[in-house]
This record gives C-alpha cells, sequence and structure tokens, in this order.
C-alpha cells in the first residue's frame, strides 16, 4: 500500500487540469479574501451613502421648514406694508381735512374782521355824517337865534336866568 500511495502522488503534466484547479483555487481565494474585503468596502460604502442621503432628507426638510418661515415672514411683510398703505392714506387725508379746516377757519377769520372793519368805518362815518348835521343844524341855530332873537328878547331870557338862582346867604 505504500507503494501504492507513493504511485497515486505525482506531478500532474496535464496542463488543461492543472489549470482548471488552479483557477478554481485562485477563485476560491479570491471569493474568500477579496469578497470579504470588498463586502466590507461595499457595506462601509452603503452606510456612507445612507448617512449622506439622511443628511441629504434632513437638509431638505430644513430648506422646506425654512421656506415655510420665509412664505410666513413675507405674508406678515405683505400685511404690515398694507396696514402702512391704509394709515398713509388715511394721515393723508386726515391732514388733508385738517388743512381745509384750518383755511376755512381763517377765511372766516378774515371774513369776521374785515366785516368787523367795515361796521366799525360805518359807524365812523355815522358819527362823522351826525356830527356834521349837528355842527350844521347848531350853527343855522345859532344863525337864526343870532337874526331872529333881539336884544330885549336876550335879556329877558338871562333874567329869567338868573331868577332860577338860588340866594345866597
Amino acid at each position: 500500500m505504500k507503494n501504492l500511495f507513493l504511485l497515486s502522488i505525482g506531478i500532474n503534466t496535464d496542463i488543461f487540469e492543472t489549470n482548471i484547479i488552479n483557477i478554481a483555487l485562485l477563485l476560491v481565494l479570491l471569493f474568500n479574501v477579496v469578497g470579504a474585503a470588498l463586502k466590507t468596502s461595499m457595506l462601509e460604502r452603503k452606510t456612507q451613502i445612507l448617512t449622506e442621503v439622511e443628511g441629504s432628507e434632513q437638509s431638505l426638510t430644513e430648506a422646506v421648514e425654512r421656506l415655510s418661515q420665509a412664505e410666513e415672514q413675507s405674508k406678515q411683510v405683505a400685511l404690515i406694508i398694507s396696514q402702512i398703505e391704509d394709515k398713509t392714506e388715511s394721515t393723508q387725508e386726515q391732514i388733508y381735512m385738517n388743512n381745509w379746516k384750518r383755511s376755512w377757519e381763517e377765511t372766516e377769520r378774515i371774513k369776521e374782521t374785515a366785516d368787523l372793519r367795515i361796521k366799525l368805518e360805518e359807524q365812523k362815518i355815522a358819527r362823522e355824517n351826525k356830527d356834521a348835521l349837528l355842527v350844521s343844524s347848531f350853527a343855522k341855530a345859532c344863525q337864526s337865534i343870532i337874526n331872529d332873537v333881539t336884544y330885549e328878547e336876550i335879556c329877558q331870557l338871562n333874567m329869567k336866568r338868573i331868577k332860577k338862582i338860588p340866594a345866597v346867604v
């Protein structure tokens, strides 16, 4: 048996069989060694891709949230602008009405002042006319008295006045 064992071990010179065995050994070796390394590398790459996808999803979620906040702020800004425009319009209207009211009051005051001056001028002219009429009437009366009353009548009038004076003791 010893001989049989020695006879069965030998170098196979058949290139075809040898290559198949070598290729099979190489494939098994490659599959075990390189496959494990490749599997580890692929798992790491998968983990990295998943991490990046999760990060991208989180960034997308944050971006959507910021967009929503920006849209809300835009609505608030539009509302504030609308309120400012309304307030500006009402303020302009109020200023216009105040200016109109002041102008009206000033016009009325000027009119009242003018009316008062006219009345004063009318009263002054009326007084001057009255005074002129009195002076003229008095002058005519004096002239009439001087021309119509005699010396004796004047003496009698003076005597009546003297009699009315109370006696001094």
